[in-house]
């Protein structure tokens, strides 16, 4: 998978920057302190905006790709379906096996601090590390720019993880060192996924599910 480096070091970089920048905020301030200094900063547009954006790291979401890739070649299809499985796996044995009591901030800061919150927005007490939907979002990042060659489109879909990662630190739904976890996991399942599948299965469901239902088309 060098050519997979190769390809995409420009925007893995800038992941990294970004992750080793958000590792400093969190071993330079306390959990606490650093989460009330994120949620001081809030607008009326951005609390409508990252309500609606964070939906971007759901199940609904991966469901929706997985067709999308379904149509455009049944491998993606099997590689990401695989790859969000064990991403599902690993972040919820986590979340229940190991930090089952790791509270989530409306938890965390109840009766100490009020939060500023978002109307309409269901909010959760436990399970707070990892966040699942940082580890969906970035491990949908790795897939889309292993199929990706624009370099636009490629740092298009990282502003996308990280805007969906930090909706879950804006709407309070989890602290930075949650998403940090949950990011790094979805990247590097996800990529572990693809090598894999390009290592052993490099020619298994290599064909479009549209050219099989139109063969005599030139999808």
């Amino acid at each position: 998978m060098k050519s997979f480096f190769k390809a995409n070091a420009f925007v893995l970089s800038a992941y990294f920057v970004l992750f080793v920048t958000g590792v400093f905020f969190v071993v330079s301030y306390s959990k606490a302190d650093l989460h009330l200094i994120i949620n001081q900063w809030h607008t009326g547009f951005f609390d409508i905006f990252f309500k609606y954006v964070t939906f971007l790291g759901n199940g609904w979401m991966v469901l929706v790709l997985f067709l999308v890739f379904l149509l455009i070649k049944t491998r993606y299809a099997v590689i990401f379906l695989a790859g969000n499985f064990l991403i599902t796996l690993l972040v919820q044995g986590t979340k229940h096996l190991i930090f089952p009591h790791a509270l989530r901030p409306v938890a965390y800061f109840k009766g100490v601090h009020v939060l500023h919150l978002i109307p309409g927005v269901a909010m959760y007490s436990n399970n707070s590390f990892p966040s699942g939907h940082a580890a969906t979002a970035f491990g949908i990042f790795v897939m889309l720019i292993y199929i990706t060659k624009n370099r636009t489109l490629k740092f298009l879909w990282l502003i996308i993880a990280l805007l969906t990662a930090y909706s879950r630190i804006y709407l309070s739904q989890h602290f930075m060192e949650d998403i940090l976890a949950g990011s790094l996991i979805g990247a590097i399942v996800m990529f572990l996924t693809v090598y894999y599948f390009n290592r052993y299965f490099r020619d298994l469901y290599n064909y479009s599910i549209l050219y099989r239902l139109f063969p005599k088309s030139k999808v």
